[in-house]
């Protein structure tokens, strides 16, 4: 009885350690750790602020991440910018942000809406308010 209680113990421990040593969960994320409004708060920071969309994208979305702003409509301009936080609202593994951002026709304002998922962007959507250039050119808004 002895030896079949060490033998069910060992497949037992060594389970545990199979599932520790190639559970596939355990991938890094820029977002692991953090908070949905602060993974939101590092790529906005990273691609707006900064300019840098290619790397924000490849650093902070899922390689399955939904994006419904077009690649050229990312930067207002084409340039980096400082946006102007108006309200951010987290909910969970939801993040909305709305701010104001220079455009050509003046100053537009930008709802975003993220979804995260394991410390990444998941999805994204923005609808944009106040600027008819980019009102048309915005997918999510033709919805």
């Amino acid at each position: 009885m002895r030896i079949l209680s060490v033998l069910v113990g060992a497949v037992f421990v060594a389970w545990i350690a199979h599932g520790l040593h190639n559970n596939p969960r355990w991938t890094w994320a820029p977002g692991e750790g953090e908070l949905p409004r602060d993974v939101v708060a590092m790529y906005m920071d990273m691609a707006y602020k900064q300019g840098d969309v290619a790397l924000a994208a490849k650093t902070f979305f899922s390689p399955a991440t939904k994006d419904d702003v077009a690649p050229g409509q990312i930067l207002p301009g084409q340039k980096p910018f400082e946006p102007k936080i108006i309200q951010v609202v987290a909910e969970g593994f939801n993040v909305v942000v709305r701010y104001r951002a220079p455009s050509e026709g003046g100053e537009a304002e930008y709802v975003e809406i993220f979804k995260i998922h394991n410390g990444r962007i998941a999805a994204r959507e923005r609808i944009v308010r106040g600027a008819a250039a980019q009102l048309a050119a915005s997918p999510a808004v033709a919805r």
